[in-house]
């Protein structure tokens, strides 16, 4: 069993603090910032883990095995 708590985390750039990485993407990280390239890569990792979860839930459930079918034809008394 993997147990993943729910975490809230509020972080901003301190040189770029309207950088938003959900929206402007890895080309708007300005002059190359470190920290701003650190919270795209944040957010990329936890979207791709977000994904994988839902994925590997959405496995489960089409895996389960079908039940047996039941022959639902009457069955003949003079054999």
């Amino acid at each position: 069993m993997l147990k993943i708590g729910s975490i809230r985390w509020k972080a901003r750039c301190s040189r770029h603090p309207g950088f938003d990485p959900e929206t402007e993407g890895p080309g708007a990280v300005r002059g190359g910032c470190q920290r701003c390239q650190m919270l795209f890569e944040i957010w990329e990792n936890h979207s791709k883990m977000v994904r994988l979860m839902r994925q590997f839930g959405n496995r489960e459930e089409a895996v389960k095995p079908k039940a047996p079918v039941e022959d639902d034809r009457q069955l003949s008394l003079l054999d």
